[in-house]
């Protein structure tokens, strides 16, 4: 699996960790902060119900190398009560030196 590969699975992960509420998991593994936490639960909470897309084609992980090679970022439109929605989760991984590995991966920001 190629480092890309696991920032889109990392990032899937993380989205269904979401959806079903696993905010101290996210927690545990550095994914998000208390302060991430609140602002995505009150962005969530104007929005609806966080669910994931009707099928796995209509997911789409965008993701972006850092030009200086320290890491990816990655972006993937929300849904909520199975609809897609304009909400934007961004989420960032970053590499070892030798970028065989990915040393920490957590969520950004939501924006839309």
């Amino acid at each position: 699996m190629t480092l890309e590969e696991k920032v889109m699975h990392l990032t899937k992960e993380t989205l269904v960790d979401l959806v079903n509420l696993r905010y101290d998991k996210l927690k545990e593994e550095n994914k998000i902060n208390d302060e991430n936490e609140e602002f995505l639960k009150e962005v969530f909470q104007m929005q609806g119900t966080l669910t994931l897309p009707p099928s796995d084609e209509e997911l789409d992980i965008n993701v972006y190398k850092y030009n200086d090679n320290s890491g990816f970022s990655t972006e993937v439109y929300l849904w909520f009560d199975g609809v897609e929605s304009p909400i934007i989760l961004f989420c960032e991984a970053k590499t070892n030196a030798e970028k065989t590995e990915i040393t920490e991966f957590y969520i950004e920001t939501v924006d839309v």
